[in-house]
């Protein structure tokens, strides 16, 4: 799930950069993490000499991170966390990479740490609330809910019902989570992910003219989004529309070097060698 905001904390605004850039090709993501280890090597040899210095083991945590070291971001979590046990930020930085590493119980428990030590914390709520939705946790409901009634939260809200959306989805409560993806697309056009997930809930349906006609709304507001002409294709090889999938996927791989089960595809269907 990619909520459409990049969530920044107020502490760190840097953290949260994403990680998830669809657009690199394989020899700019080749040069990022050249670039991103470099950064780590330069920020370790800082803090050796000023162990004391936060924000250098913060810029080191956030790199790590987004190099997928988790493990290592985690241990430098633990030296912050030893001298400031109660901090929201860091509690929350432990939550991310827990997050991210896949430990979705642990990363739960943080950010809720997190959002009781700091009292009001939007961006930890919305997060919690994204893995209780994946998790098909009724939570998600209560969260988001409290969370649309906090007017701090107003720039979040097509996040906060994007959310919902999905929790639907996953009790397979398919009637709500459409509702709720109109619902967001009428307030915001340009969210594309809302047309994919409404998508891929009729997908799950088996009623594939359906999803391909969200798929392309989605393609229609943006001609660049991949992940649009991917669906697109998977639907019209349910269909058995050879020839239209075999567009959409070279489409979607012209656009996304990284979406690898399109050029497995194209490779099943006999496009590509």
């Amino acid at each position: 799930m990619q909520l459409k905001i990049v969530l920044p904390s107020f502490f760190f605004i840097l953290l949260f950069v994403s990680c998830n850039n669809n657009s690199s090709s394989k020899k700019d993501a080749a040069v990022d993490t050249l670039a991103g280890n470099q950064q780590i090597k330069e920020l370790e040899t800082k803090l050796s000499k000023e162990p004391q210095v936060d924000s250098l083991r913060e810029g080191l945590i956030q790199q790590l991170v987004l190099s997928n070291q988790y493990d290592k971001a985690l241990a430098q979590v633990e030296v912050l966390l030893k001298k400031n046990p109660a901090s929201p930020a860091y509690l929350f930085m432990k939550a991310d990479a827990l997050e991210k590493k896949g430990d979705t119980t642990a990363a739960i428990s943080f950010f809720e740490q997190s959002i009781s030590a700091a009292g009001l914390f939007s961006e930890a709520q919305l997060r919690l609330a994204s893995l209780y939705a994946e998790t098909g946790n009724k939570n998600a409901l209560q969260l988001c809910n409290a969370m649309l009634k906090e007017p701090t939260a107003i720039r979040l809200r097509s996040d906060i019902l994007f959310v919902k959306a999905i929790y639907y989805h996953k009790i397979k409560d398919s009637k709500n989570a459409i509702s709720m993806y109109d619902q967001i697309i009428k307030e915001d056009y340009t969210y594309l992910d809302a047309y994919i997930e409404k998508g891929l809930v009729y997908y799950d349906m088996g009623n594939f003219a359906e999803a391909h006609k969200q798929f392309e709304r989605s393609t229609n507001v943006s001609n660049k989004f991949a992940d649009g002409y991917f669906w697109m294709a998977k639907t019209e090889e349910k269909q058995n529309k050879t020839p239209e999938a075999i567009d959409n996927y070279k489409r979607s791989l012209a656009l996304d070097q990284s979406i690898t089960e399109a050029r497995d595809a194209l490779k099943r269907l006999g496009a590509v060698k």
